[in-house]
């Protein structure tokens, strides 16, 4: 079990217990969309897609690998509730739902 920081709480995460929902407000091209990340099924949702995800050491804090159909991308958070990724070359930012 590890320790991380995600927007101003502590979570523990293991691959069994203390798994979580979390709710972002994302925006591509100054355009809102919501985007959940449920790591107890390991799914992100954005757009109306669903990506399968695993924890990826490339993010500075914590993050996950989501993917699909060939499709993947870093989502990575940081403190105070932030999280970014790139997608088709775009760059998509998020702030937690809170």
């Amino acid at each position: 079990m590890k320790h991380i920081l995600i927007g101003t709480f502590a979570a523990l995460v293991s691959s069994s217990a203390c798994a979580e929902t979390y709710n972002y407000v994302c925006k591509e091209n100054g355009q809102p969309s919501q985007l959940k990340v449920d790591d107890a099924k390991n799914i992100l949702r954005w757009k109306g897609t669903s990506y399968r995800l695993r924890e990826t050491a490339d993010c500075a804090k914590y993050g996950w690998r989501a993917e699909k159909d060939g499709i993947a991308f870093d989502f990575c958070t940081a403190t105070q509730g932030y999280a970014d990724f790139r997608k088709n070359g775009r760059m998509v930012q998020c702030n937690l739902n809170k």
